[in-house]
């Protein structure tokens, strides 16, 4: 079929001038024509960014007429486009609005490219792997033989990523590309135990109102190589007169703010107490199993040398981040639990009913509800503290300390 290039050119402009619906079918090649075949990629990786329409109208072009009509019609275009100005955005509209009929990916910097010339283990990677992979400039298969991989840095921002809200997780991913920085990261592993055993506790403490805890913490030794690992890891054997001291400098600071442990006495406060199990899925970094488990495996296969915790040591550590949690979080389950006595007709001060009994049913669940709300937060505030300690880290650069007086650690 002969189609003049002057009517392909006035459809096409008419097109990215009312929003036509029915345009730019096929041309699986868009992507890879306009930027070169850049394949490194993930869907999850899509800022906003300009794309050329001058291109991506190629495939349209081809698609409509065929191959033969295609170059005279990009001469026409180039002649005109200069006159008509239509809109780089266009190209991103149309993409946005699905009327480019392929499978598109965005890179961190804003190319578009096209799923089908994605290697399967590539699309299928982890959000932040494929990040990362993208920020070295290898394919998610090959990104640990480069010299600036860090196995540390990829489990803990891919924990990360899996644990902060979706407003967040752009953020994250950014931090790829520090993670990629051309220096040596033979110093990550004892910098992230040293951040979670000490910088981010004596943070933790400051921001759950126990600052005493937090001056006592900073102080203890830092952690920057295996022989420090076993002298100040908060829960080794060197460690356990410290840690000692610690518990009681935390026990007193909460009793002296009224901040005391909840009692099993009567259905309300049994009730209450229960209800606080659903911190143990609070998502800051001490409690995440996801990573501990792939920073214990790194400890354990010598990935990291010596100066990172094993799980064993990793879920000792999550005690000393529970009392100021725990005392936060007691109040609004107590509440909750005396109001839904009230509700279902239970004396709060009696004996807890036999199980079955509504109390249970709707109790329960609503003072997890409440003791989770009440960290959130502390836990929102964990995860801002964690991808700049993740971003310090990654670039070399010191840690900023708790407001104590001090300017770094």
């Amino acid at each position: 079929m002969q189609v003049s290039a002057q009517s392909v050119f006035d459809h096409l402009t008419l097109a990215a001038l009312t929003g036509g619906g029915e345009h730019l079918r096929g041309g699986q090649d868009i992507g890879v024509e306009i930027y070169g075949g850049f394949t490194s990629t993930h869907p999850s990786m899509i800022p906003l960014h300009r794309h050329d329409v001058k291109t991506a109208s190629r495939a349209y072009w081809q698609s409509l007429c065929g191959a033969s009509a295609a170059t005279l019609i990009q001469r026409q275009w180039h002649l005109r486009q200069d006159e008509n100005g239509i809109p780089r955005r266009t190209a991103y509209n149309w993409a946005k609005s699905g009327k480019l009929n392929v499978a598109l990916h965005r890179t961190l910097t804003g190319r578009l490219v096209v799923l089908d010339d994605v290697a399967s283990e590539d699309r299928d990677a982890h959000p932040f792997v494929a990040a990362y992979a993208e920020a070295l400039g290898l394919p998610s298969s090959t990104r640990e033989r480069h010299l600036n991989h860090s196995q540390v840095l990829e489990a803990w921002g891919t924990s990360l990523y899996n644990a902060v809200t979706e407003d967040l997780r752009p953020a994250v991913l950014q931090l790829a590309v520090a993670a990629a920085c051309g220096r040596t990261k033979a110093d990550v592993a004892a910098r992230f135990s040293d951040w979670i055993g000490r910088v981010e506790l004596a943070n933790w403490y400051v921001d759950t109102g126990i600052p005493e805890a937090a001056s006592f913490v900073v102080k203890h030794g830092e952690i920057r190589d295996e022989e420090s690992f076993r002298d100040y890891w908060p829960t080794c054997p060197a460690s356990l007169a410290w840690s000692r001291t610690l518990d009681g400098i935390v026990e007193g600071s909460l009793a002296a703010a009224g901040r005391t442990e909840g009692t099993l006495d009567g259905a309300a406060e049994a009730l209450a107490e229960n209800g606080l199990i659903g911190l143990d899925n609070l998502r800051i970094a001490v409690r995440r199993a996801e990573l501990r488990q792939a920073i214990g495996e790194l400890a354990e296969d010598d990935s990291g040398g010596e100066a990172l915790p094993d799980r064993g040591e990793l879920w000792d550590l999550r005690a000393l981040y529970s009392a100021p949690m725990w005392s936060l979080a007691r109040p609004a389950s107590q509440r909750t639990a005396r109001l839904i006595c009230d509700v279902v007709g239970w004396d709060p001060a009696s004996p807890l009913p036999p199980e079955g009994h509504p109390l249970h049913e709707v109790g329960l669940q609503a003072c997890v509800n409440a003791a989770v709300s009440a960290l959130v937060p502390h836990e929102q505030a964990a995860h801002v503290r964690e991808i700049d300690a993740l971003r310090r880290i990654a670039l070399g650069r010191p840690f900023e300390a708790p407001n104590l007086g001090w300017n770094l650690l």
